[in-house]
C-alpha cells in the first residue's frame, strides 16, 4: 500500500514538471536565438569579407580606367599605369584584371588581359555584361566562376572613352577562396563559442530554476511534515508569490481540525442521547413474558448497533485528520502485558517483536482497539502462546498476530469477519472483535486478512498505512 502523500487523488492528475517544461523552454528558446545569432554573425562577416574584396577590386579599376584612352577612335593603353602587384604576372595566381571591348550590341570586339589568365580566356555572362552597359560609371560586384574554374569577386564597369560610340568594360577579379575559408573558420570557431554559451545558458537557467522552485518543495517537505505529526501548521518566510498559498494551506488545516472535532462532538452526543433511552428501555423490560424478553433482546440489539456505527463514524472522522501519528511499541507491549496477567493461567506467552520504523498513521485509540481486537482473540483461541511482529514495508506498516490454536478453515475465515458472526457459541463475546478490525482497517485504506500460521495456529495479516519517517 503507497502512502496517501504519493497517490493521486481524483480529480487531480500528475502531468509533467514544472522544472522540465522550464528547463526545455529555456533550452528551445536559448537554441533559437543562438542558431539566429550564429547565423547573423556569420552573414556580417561574410560581408564584410565581401566588402574588402570590392575595396581590393576598387584600386584596381582606377587603375584600369587610368590605363586607357583613345586617339581618333583608337583604343591605347599606357603600361605604365597599368596594377603593378605581381600577381598579375603569374599565372593563375588569382589576381586577374582585363579591358573588354564591345561592339555596341553586346558582344566582345576584342580584350587585353593580365598574364595572370595565362591561356584562360576572360569569361563573363551576356546577362552581365549587359548590367554592366545599362550603367556605365557604376561597379558591378559579384561571384562568379573564374580561371582554373574557381570561384572569384569581380568588380565590372563600363567607360566611355573620348571619340568613341561603343563603351569599353573594365574588368578586375580575385580569387575568393582564401575570404571563403576565414568565413568558414569564424563560422566554426563561432559555433564553438555559442554552443558554450547556450549550454551556460541552460546551466544558468537549471540553477535559477533550482532556487526559484525552494520555496516549493519547503512547503511540499512542510506538509510532509504536518501529515506525519512534526508539526502543526506552515510557518516561516515565503516570497510574495507562495504567501497567499501558504495562508490558504494553513487556513485549510485549521478547518480540517474544526470539523474533525466537531464530528467528534456530534458522535458523543448522538451517543448519549441514544444510549440514555435505551437504557430505560431495558430497565423497564424486567418482566419474564414473551414481550420483555423480546424488547431486552432488540433493546441489546440496538444498543450494539449503536455502539458499532458510532464508533466507526468516529473512527472515519479521526482516519482524516492531519497530523495523526502514533509510535506503536508501547500500547502492543503494553495489550500484550495486560493479556499476559488475565490469561495467567493457562500460561499465556506473548513474543512481541517491533519494527523501530513502524509508526502508524492514525489515531492511538484506533491503533489500540486494532491491536486489542486480534490481541484478545489469539488470546482466547491459542494453547499459551502468540507472536507478535510488526514491520514496516513498502506496502505501509504490517501487523501480524499468530497463535498456536486450533486454528480455523479456509471455509470460514469469511464469515468470522463478518459482524456479529460467532463460529463457536460456546466461548464468550459478541462476534464483534475481526469484523471491527476489518472494518477499520478498510476504513484507514489498508486490509486484513487470515492465514494459516506456521506455529500450527490462525494468522491474522493487517496492513495499514505508515506515518513519514
Amino acid at each position: 500500500m503507497t502512502e496517501t502523500a504519493g497517490a493521486e487523488t481524483e480529480g487531480t492528475r500528475t502531468r509533467g514538471s514544472i522544472a522540465r517544461r522550464m528547463l526545455v523552454a529555456a533550452a528551445v528558446w536559448s537554441a533559437l536565438v543562438v542558431l539566429i545569432a550564429g547565423w547573423s554573425l556569420q552573414a556580417f562577416y561574410r560581408t564584410e569579407a565581401d566588402q574588402q574584396l570590392d575595396l581590393s577590386l576598387s584600386d584596381t579599376l582606377l587603375a584600369l580606367v587610368t590605363a586607357v584612352d583613345s586617339e581618333n577612335g583608337e583604343v591605347k593603353f599606357d603600361d605604365a599605369k597599368l596594377p603593378r602587384d605581381e600577381k598579375f604576372g603569374r599565372a593563375l595566381s588569382g589576381r586577374y584584371w582585363a579591358f573588354i571591348d564591345t561592339d555596341g550590341h553586346n558582344n566582345v570586339a576584342r580584350s587585353r588581359e593580365s598574364d595572370s589568365f595565362a591561356d584562360e580566356d576572360v569569361h563573363v555572362a551576356p546577362e552581365i555584361r549587359a548590367r554592366a552597359l545599362a550603367k556605365p560609371g557604376s561597379t558591378i560586384s559579384l561571384d562568379i566562376p573564374g580561371p582554373d574554374k574557381k570561384q572569384v569577386r569581380i568588380g565590372l564597369q563600363a567607360v566611355k572613352l573620348t571619340g568613341r560610340d561603343n563603351l569599353m568594360l573594365l574588368y578586375a577579379a580575385t580569387d575568393r577562396t582564401s575570404a571563403d575559408a576565414a568565413v568558414g573558420s569564424f563560422t566554426w570557431r563561432l559555433g564553438i563559442a555559442l554552443g558554450v554559451l547556450a549550454l551556460g545558458i541552460i546551466v544558468g537557467v537549471l540553477v535559477l530554476i533550482r532556487y526559484g522552485l525552494r520555496p516549493l518543495h519547503e512547503i511540499q517537505d512542510k506538509l510532509g511534515d504536518v501529515r506525519a505529526g512534526r508539526r502543526d501548521n506552515l510557518d516561516g518566510e515565503y516570497p510574495g508569490e507562495l504567501s497567499p498559498l501558504v495562508r490558504e494551506i494553513n487556513t485549510l488545516i485549521v478547518h480540517n481540525r474544526k470539523v474533525v472535532e466537531r464530528a467528534r462532538t456530534h458522535v458523543g452526543n448522538l451517543a448519549h442521547a441514544l444510549k440514555t433511552p435505551l437504557a430505560v428501555l431495558k430497565n423497564e423490560a424486567k418482566g419474564t413474558d414473551k414481550l420483555a424478553d423480546l424488547v431486552r433482546r432488540q433493546t441489546d440489539a440496538m444498543i450494539s448497533n449503536v455502539n458499532h456505527y458510532l464508533k466507526r463514524a468516529q473512527a472515519a472522522a479521526q482516519a482524516q485528520v492531519l497530523g495523526a501519528r502514533t509510535e506503536v511499541r508501547e500500547p502492543v507491549e503494553g495489550i500484550a502485558r495486560m493479556l499476559e496477567r488475565l490469561n495467567r493461567d493457562k500460561g499465556l506467552a506473548i513474543e512481541v517483536e517491533i519494527d523501530p520504523k513502524a509508526v502508524f498513521r492514525g489515531e492511538r485509540g484506533d491503533f489500540d482497539e486494532l491491536v486489542g481486537n486480534l490481541l484478545e482473540n489469539a488470546a482466547k483461541w491459542c494453547k499459551s502462546r502468540v507472536n507478535v511482529t510488526v514491520t514496516r514495508s513498502d506496502e505501509g506498516m504490517e501487523v501480524i498476530v499468530d497463535d498456536d490454536g486450533p486454528g480455523l478453515p479456509a471455509e470460514h475465515r469469511a464469515k468470522a469477519l463478518q459482524r456479529g458472526k460467532r463460529l463457536d457459541e460456546s466461548t464468550p463475546g459478541t462476534g464483534l472483535g475481526l469484523s471491527i478490525v476489518s472494518e477499520l482497517a478498510d476504513i484507514y485504506g489498508g486490509s486484513f486478512h487470515l492465514e494459516d500460521s506456521p506455529i500450527g495456529g490462525l494468522r491474522a495479516r493487517l496492513v495499514l498505512p505508515a506515518a513519514p519517517l
